[in-house]
């Protein structure tokens, strides 16, 4: 384990927040999370090293890449196809470059590079995680680096487009980072970022039980004033911060972090079965409502509508964030 500084503004002053639980092994072993009194900035702290982070990592977490799946086209995830899924997540991209040589820093196992590929991008892809990295460069034909990105040895200037899709939470060091994706970003580049809002709604309410807490993966958390302060102090310039509106299975999310509210308290039936099954079924995602029949149309429309209007209004589950080089 080790103690760390705010990495937004360096001091050592925090507020202690709550106690986050380790959902994805059995034993729970609890972290704390703080908040750095003079620039707002939530973390985990202390939190483990870059070595002891990898055994936190479930076996099912890069579930398509361990089981070597070729026809990567005619999977699903989170309830639909992997090519629509891919279209809506290089949508904010797209609108602004059509073609070009991007970078995917936690790219898992490529697959976005893979779509992007398709429609006549140069790919190239940074990850953590050996196993998803291999299966991108092995399986899919990706050029991958495995490791962090401080590590590889790119040419300054040398793409259009930088990604970090929920990967920014789970860096050990994001000014760092994002400095080095700054020297790497063409001068007319685009930086595009997506990341848990942990000031949305559902973090409010749910707090340590907010399933996109999880502890210990995400070493950090974000709100719109403080990716704001990250991206600026990095020499970014904001070009757009948004919520997104939530895809019609997304509103899953608010059925996770509800179970796990009444798992906590001892109310949610075969709770340690459903455990086992979410585990078994995370590469489809979080699909499956609290409760069946009737009351699965109730959570949803009360839900999904919570979600959308949420978003709208900026207290969405998850920021969108597009920024260029500042002049």
């Amino acid at each position: 384990m080790e103690y760390v500084c705010c990495n937004l503004c360096g001091v050592d002053d925090t507020l202690f927040l709550f106690l986050a639980k380790d959902r994805n092994s059995k034993a729970q072993r609890l972290f704390r999370i703080v908040q750095c009194r003079r620039c707002g900035l939530v973390y985990l702290n202390p939190r483990p090293d870059q070595e002891e982070i990898k055994g936190y990592y479930p076996p099912w977490y890069h579930d398509r890449a361990r089981a070597g799946i070729t026809d990567i086209e005619e999977t699903t995830a989170w309830g639909i196809t992997w090519r629509e899924l891919m279209r809506k997540k290089a949508a904010p991209l797209l609108k602004r470059k059509t073609q070009g040589r991007i970078l995917d820093i936690g790219c898992g196992d490529g697959s976005l590079l893979k779509y992007l590929q398709g429609l006549g991008w140069q790919t190239y892809g940074v990850e953590f995680n050996d196993v998803p990295a291999k299966y991108a460069r092995e399986v899919l034909g990706l050029n991958v680096f495995a490791g962090r990105l401080e590590e590889a040895h790119y040419p300054e200037g040398a793409f259009d487009v930088i990604t970090l899709f929920h990967a920014l939470e789970h860096l050990p060091d994001p000014r760092q980072t994002l400095e080095r994706t700054f020297t790497l970003l063409d001068q007319k580049g685009l930086l595009v970022i997506e990341a848990p809002n942990f000031a949305s709604l559902e973090a409010r309410i749910f707090r340590s039980k907010w399933c996109k807490v999880t502890a210990p993966l995400h070493f950090y958390h974000f709100t719109p004033p403080t990716l704001r302060l990250l991206l600026k102090n990095s020499g970014f310039a904001l070009q757009q911060l948004r919520c997104i509106p939530p895809h019609i299975k997304y509103v899953s999310e608010y059925s996770e972090s509800l179970r796990y509210c009444l798992l906590d308290l001892g109310l949610y039936p075969r709770g340690e079965q459903w455990m086992e099954a979410m585990r078994r079924e995370s590469s489809a995602g979080f699909t499956k409502p609290a409760w069946g029949g009737p009351l699965h149309f109730m959570e949803y429309l009360i839900f999904y509508s919570l979600a959308y209007c949420m978003a709208k209004i900026g207290r969405g589950s998850t920021m969108l964030a597009l920024a260029t080089k500042a002049p």
